[in-house]
Parts: C-alpha cells; structure tokens; sequence
C-alpha cells in the first residue's frame, strides 16, 4: 500500500509541535498583514507574539489575511511526491477561503508531472480546531492502515459532524471585516449584543442568535455544546480564544459541571493570527464532534 502524507493550511490552529505529534506531516501557511507589513500566520506565533498581536489590533491597527497561494501548495506536495508519497490536503472551509481552490491549482499542475500520483485535495467546510480534529482522525485511520481513497471518502461523509460554536467580544472586528453591517456593529455595540455563531451546511459564518452580555454569551455556548456535542463518540472540547484565556477556562468549566460523568478532554490555544484578523480580540471558538443539525439553525 503506498503511503501518503496528510497536509493542512494554518488555519487549522495546531503548533508544529502539535502536528508532528498527530501525524500531520505539513502545515502551509496563510498569510497575515499587520499594518500593511506582511506575515506568515502560524499556531506558533513565530512572526509575532499572540498578545502583541491582539493589543495590536485593540489599539487600532489595520489587519487582514490570505489564503495559502498555489506556489507554496506545489512546493509543499512536490516534496512528498518526489518521495514517492501521494498527498492529501484539507484546508480551510471554501465558504471562507480560496485556500482549497489554490491548492487544486498546485495539483493539476502536478498531476502532469507525476501522472501515476494521487493527490486528494478536500474542503473540509471547517476552520480552528474542528478543523484540527478531522487531520487528527484522518491521521489515526492513515496509520492504521487505511487507504487515502478511504480516509477520503471518511472525511466526506463526516466533515459535518464535526463543528464549531462561537462568540465574540466586539462585533467592530468582523464589521471591519466585512461580515457584518456598520449599523449592526454599532447597535451591537451599544446594547452589549454578542452574536452566537456556527457554521452552516457550506461552511460559512452565520449568526444564529444574539445574546445581551458576556456572561450570557458565554452560557449560551456552553448550552449548544451540551445540545449538540456527541461526546460519547469523541470527548474532545477544543476552545480557541483571541486573548482572553480566563473567560476560555471558565467556559471548559461550565461545559465541564454539565458532563458531571464524563471524562472530556479539553484544549486550549489561541486563536491563530489569520482568523483573529477577522474576529477581533474576545472572541471565544468551541470545536466539537456532534450533531450536524447545528448548521441548519440560520433556516
């Protein structure tokens, strides 16, 4: 059985370190603009320190990000394929990234170079670490033997069950980003509104309730995850948050006290710099396995 490599984009939050302990064999990064200067994002932090980042942009700075692009895509694949290894890519939901699209452009372009390879390159229609969670399980079955048209065919038939419940501080940063309306920014900033977010059957951001305060924002996470995680199935709770690590603990520990015979294993990191881009600091992202009828909410 020819073995194959497992690719992923930064946004699947994990740290070098993390991936070589999972089996993820390369992160590709995307990109991150701080005031105009250019970085690459990455779970490590290795262009500029998490806290910076966020005071940074709690001061005012401009940010935005990018996808990975082709060219980095080809490198990464060349690699594995001129070691005679085939290739299988889960990036960022394309609802929200062109990511995955880069990443069919470097394997076309390669596929006439090594016409007997096989490089699968997969929407995982998730981001952060519900993302993270689906490398991990793809990597688990890879090692155990399973063939890449098997992981693939898992990862197709799965990908919705794996999810993402979140909220955030400031609806200013994702106005900025262009997700929300200027007026519904300001209105939400006034009366303390923080929107609940999921994602829907394609992988896009929708806000499917908004709730009055933090507090309140966060017992209505903690209430979805309890609605809709499975955690017979997998007992991983993984929260991201943009810098605000004491309101992350205390959701684990609500989530935790609603599971009283559970043994769940938590996680926690910060929000990788190209989402935080959009999301501003605050804003707390739960990934789960569970209930893929949490993405039909917004109908």
């Amino acid at each position: 059985m020819k073995s194959f490599a497992i690719v992923a984009d930064s946004s699947c939050n994990l740290t070098s370190e993390q991936a070589k302990t999972y089996g993820i064999d390369a992160i590709v990064p995307m990109h991150f603009y701080l005031n105009e200067t250019e970085y690459e994002a990455s779970g490590d932090w290795k262009s500029i320190g998490a806290k910076e980042y966020y005071d940074a942009i709690r001061s005012g700075a401009r940010v935005r990000s990018s996808q990975v692009t082709s060219q980095c895509y080809e490198e990464t694949f060349r690699g594995f394929l001129n070691d005679g290894r085939d290739v299988l890519s889960l990036s960022c939901t394309g609802a929200l990234s062109a990511s995955v699209k880069e990443s069919i452009v470097a394997r076309e372009r390669l596929l006439k170079e090594f016409p007997n390879a096989a490089v699968k390159c997969i929407d995982s229609q998730n981001c952060m670490y519900s993302l993270a969670m689906m490398l991990i399980e793809a990597a688990k079955m890879r090692d155990a033997g399973k063939t890449i048209d098997e992981v693939e065919a898992w990862i197709t038939s799965e990908r919705q069950n794996f999810n993402e419940v979140g909220t955030v501080d400031k609806l200013t940063y994702l106005r900025n980003a262009g997700r929300v309306s200027a007026s519904a920014a300001f209105f939400g900033g006034v009366f303390s509104v923080k929107p609940i977010v999921v994602y829907d059957e394609e992988g896009h951001n929708v806000a499917i309730e908004k709730v009055r305060g933090r507090q309140g924002s966060l017992d209505r996470v903690a209430e979805y995850v309890k609605k809709y995680a499975n955690v017979d199935k997998n007992r991983n709770i993984c929260i991201a948050h943009a810098d605000c690590e004491a309101d992350a603990k205390a959701l684990g520990e609500k989530i935790k006290a609603m599971y009283p015979d559970k043994d769940l294993l938590f996680h926690y990191g910060f929000v990788e710099p190209g989402v935080g881009s959009a999301v501003g600091p605050g804003t707390l992202i739960l990934g789960f396995y569970g209930d893929p009828a949490i993405r039909h909410l917004n109908k």
